[in-house]
């Protein structure tokens, strides 16, 4: 039943869960000690080259494969288990920052990579999902409640992750290295819980069809090539999707590379940190 309010609070509360990943992890630390700590033996012109190159393909992947596998999940009702399944593989691989050590730019690399294509693809069927929770009317409203609480939720964990890095010994952790580490636990963790009540609330409707998942990507398959051909007769469309894909990649580009940026400008490290701190804070009421 559409516009739930258990249903709608516990999806809006995945953006809160997730947005732990976008702050702490891909704008905020993981840039850092990725040059500070896991790429320590390499230029700073090779690190931020590197991380560059990982942001893009990841970005790149995730276009290619979304109109595919939004399509599947529309045929086969899906959405809800891709947007799981896309969500564990960032929890999981988040959680695994931990256990890499130093100068082991490689691994570091392959599970932000990862991640991220998880923290992206859950996005994707989060998105979609809303259409299964509120009716037409109230979307506008709930979406931009998802995007508030998303800011306050990403900002009081990464203002507790700062805090961590900037005072470790108030908190009992022997050094900032250790407090950046452990703040990758706390976001994959912090995901995790804050995505159960999605698992527990939202109810997506069972498929008329019954198709099984490889049904599901046939359809999908299907779907998509008579979308490419229809959408011909579309010429806005096409133009608006073509400029919205160079701004949000520009945006996101900003959002991603501004830490190594800044870093490789000899900015202090705590100064990024605070800066990107304020700007979590400044967002939440514009959305």
């Amino acid at each position: 039943m559409k516009d739930d309010k258990k249903a709608i609070w516990a999806w809006a509360f995945y953006d809160w869960a997730n947005s732990a990943f976008a702050t702490t992890v891909m704008a905020g630390f993981f840039p850092l000690f990725f040059k500070k700590f896991w790429a320590v033996n390499l230029s700073f012109h090779k690190s931020t080259s590197y991380l560059g190159t990982a942001n893009s393909l990841s970005a790149v992947i995730i276009a290619v494969l979304a109109p595919f596998l939004g399509a599947a999940a529309d045929k086969g009702n899906m959405k809800k288990k891709m947007l799981i399944c896309f969500a564990f593989l960032g929890i999981i691989n988040t959680f695994s920052l931990f256990a890499v050590s130093e100068g082991k730019w490689l691994p570091a690399l392959l599970l932000y990579f990862t991640a991220y294509a998880g923290f992206a693809g859950g996005n994707l069927f989060y998105d979609s999902l809303i259409t299964e929770v509120v009716s037409v009317k109230k979307r506008d409203v709930i979406s931009s409640l998802g995007f508030a609480l998303g800011y306050i939720g990403g900002g009081i964990l990464f203002l507790t992750n700062v805090l961590m890095y900037l005072k470790p010994s108030v908190f009992g952790i022997p050094d900032s290295t250790t407090a950046v580490r452990i703040a990758f636990i706390s976001v994959a963790c912090w995901w995790a819980v804050f995505t159960l009540p999605l698992i527990f609330f939202v109810k997506e409707p069972k498929s008329k069809t019954h198709l099984s998942l490889t049904g599901s990507f046939h359809a999908g398959w299907k779907q998509l090539k008579d979308t490419l051909t229809n959408i011909k007769q579309y010429k806005q469309a096409i133009l608006f999707l073509i400029a919205y894909w160079f701004y949000i990649d520009g945006v996101y580009t900003i959002i991603k590379m501004a830490v190594d940026y800044g870093a490789s400008m000899s900015f202090p490290a705590a100064s990024l940190i605070k800066a990107l701190l304020l700007v979590q804070f400044v967002a939440f009421p514009a959305a």
